[in-house]
């Protein structure tokens, strides 16, 4: 039986991020990537650097292996483990682009532009877990900032 509660409706703010120093927490000094559909053809081509265009492996599969040795060596560095729940703050850098009143103006507030939170969640899951399937609670946000990492609260 389906049911609605017209209940009230959670308020988000949309206002520049501060760190809550009280917690613990972990910066990976890293730009944060979303997962990459990965299809037969990457398990069979390996290597970026090959003579044939045609049989060198794609450049964002690539990026994604370098993403994931740079942030599981981080990981290892800080004796960071990932447990059964995740709390995350994407940072992601701003377009070189924009003007610096501009960047004054957005840094800290939410991104709202690709790659997709729960894509970044499943990479860093990805990586910093064996198998992910016990991890039970996430909460992931992106926000814009002057350079890329991750912060994952312990």
């Amino acid at each position: 039986m389906c049911h609605h509660n017209p209940g009230t409706k959670l308020q988000l703010e949309y206002k520049k991020y501060t760190l809550d120093y009280s917690r613990e927490f972990f910066l990976f000094d890293i730009i944060p990537m979303g997962g990459v559909r990965m299809t037969q053809r990457d398990r069979i081509f390996l290597n970026p650097d090959h003579e044939d265009p045609k049989k060198r492996q794609r450049k964002s599969v690539t990026e994604y292996f370098a993403f994931k040795n740079k942030l599981s060596d981080q990981a290892l560095a800080m004796n960071f483990v990932l447990g059964k729940h995740l709390d995350a703050v994407y940072f992601i850098p701003m377009p070189a682009s924009w003007s610096e009143k501009k960047k004054l103006r957005m840094n800290g507030f939410p991104c709202e532009v690709k790659p997709d939170a729960d894509n970044i969640t499943k990479a860093v899951k990805d990586t910093l877990k064996i198998n992910d399937s016990d991890v039970w609670w996430e909460k992931a946000e992106k926000r814009w900032a002057y350079k890329g990492s991750i912060l994952i609260f312990g």
